[in-house]
């Protein structure tokens, strides 16, 4: 190991693991625009929900307003009827009906009141949808094109710091960095780990003093026998 080697090791690390926490952004922005689309669909369907309900209470007052017109025409046809009758009988019986096709007729009114109240509620329960479902696509059309941006400029920034990798790679022994590669792709995190208190600062674990004296003297590449990450003394542990 040199120090010339540490150091191109060290920023291509750096740059590595930029280009790790990149890629991992840009992956995750197609799960969040997914996300904030699920989400004004739903907004979509509830305010749709929302409307189909008004329209139903609305065609179920109707049918009420027709049931209430046809009992009233037929109390019209009873009472008619009962003019003509030719008995006692018939009269009462007419009557009885009559008396029925009330106690009907506001049995009716009373179900339309509710309904009247019940569809002032849903009206403003739809209201409300269409406000969330505005909000929802509001936040679709500036969120996404946010992410849209934020995904160019890490295509862009992942391009530039590619650009200049293959020159620190130059620097270093094939076989050092084909190690740092294994770990690199196996970890996804820093392979390269200074000594802190006598420990990998990878994985935290104690380290023997030959593998200690062997990071601290630097005369050759060496791994913790835990975690197998690089090690080497940046004079601070």
């Amino acid at each position: 190991m040199n120090s010339a080697q540490l150091k191109s090791l060290l920023t291509l690390q750096q740059k590595d693991l930029t280009l790790i926490q990149l890629k991992k952004e840009a992956l995750g922005i197609p799960k969040r625009q997914e996300s904030l689309e699920s989400n004004a669909l739903a907004a979509q369907q509830a305010a749709k929900k929302a409307q189909d309900e008004v329209h139903a209470c609305e065609n179920a007052i109707k049918q009420v307003e027709l049931e209430v017109e046809s009992s009233k025409q037929q109390i019209n046809k009873y009472k008619t009827q009962q003019m003509e009758a030719r008995t006692n009988e018939e009269y009462k019986a007419f009557e009885k009906e009559i008396a029925n096709m009330g106690t009907k007729i506001e049995e009716l009114e009373d179900k339309e009141l509710l309904e009247m109240t019940r569809l002032d509620e849903l009206k403003a329960a739809w209201v409300q949808a269409q406000k969330l479902e505005k909000i929802a696509n509001e936040k679709v059309a500036s969120d996404v094109q946010e992410l849209e941006e934020r995904l160019a400029v890490i295509r862009s920034t992942f391009a530039d710091i590619k650009s200049g990798r293959e020159d620190l790679v130059a620097k270093v022994e094939k076989e050092i960095f084909d190690r740092y590669m294994q770990l690199l792709n196996k970890n996804q995190n820093a392979v390269m780990v200074p000594v802190r208190q006598e420990c990998c600062s990878g994985c935290h674990m104690k380290l023997t003093p030959q593998i200690l004296h062997d990071a601290h003297s630097q005369q050759k590449w060496t791994q913790c026998t835990f975690c197998g990450r690089l090690l080497f003394d940046d004079g601070e542990g």
